[in-house]
């Protein structure tokens, strides 16, 4: 009682600033947990996260909702963007393992070639999700997940793709310009 006393009798203008600011702050703090627990829902829930104040968040939701939805070079973009504009996020692990695993559900969404081998566009992938994988693991060697799919795919990822040249692949082999520049 004896403090409040002497902060009362002190400028009274000061204890309405040192108020005024707490007050500010609480208020301010309160918004912030308020946002954070709307995007935790919309996490578990699956919806995109949209938040210019959290930008990182909002760009890691927009790809992992496009890879499950089956978007996946969307997905592997807004991945890449991500890393490129976040080089140090907390969660670059995590990107790594779901760029990964975006390449091998891509691979395997695809049909085999006539000679039932893999296309070399899906060879192509299985090798880039095996990198992102391997990536991941080197920095939290902890990964479960990227230990199991790494092994998935090195006892299953054959050793050459189909000779069956795809008329895609074709046209982005003749896309190739020939000589020097």
């Amino acid at each position: 009682m004896f403090i409040i006393k002497k902060i009362l009798n002190l400028n009274s203008t000061v204890f309405i600033f040192i108020l005024f600011i707490t007050i500010f702050i609480s208020v301010n703090e309160f918004i912030n947990i308020k946002e954070l627990r709307e995007i935790k829902i919309k996490i578990n829930n699956d919806e995109l996260v949209t938040n210019d104040k959290y930008e990182e968040l909002s760009l890691y939701s927009s790809a992992y909702l496009l890879g499950k939805q089956g978007e996946y070079e969307n997905a592997i973009e807004k991945y890449n963007h991500l890393l490129k504009l976040y080089p140090s996020t907390n969660i670059i692990d995590v990107i790594y393992f779901n760029i990964g695993t975006v390449y091998l559900s891509d691979a395997l969404s695809k049909p085999l070639s006539d000679d039932g081998k893999l296309t070399i566009e899906n060879f192509q992938k299985l090798q880039s999700a095996i990198i992102s994988l391997e990536k991941a693991l080197a920095i939290n060697p902890l990964n479960e997940l990227a230990k199991f799919n790494l092994s998935i795919l090195y006892s299953s990822m054959p050793n050459e793709p189909s000779k069956i040249i795809s008329e895609k692949a074709a046209q982005e082999l003749s896309n190739i310009p020939i000589g020097l520049p």
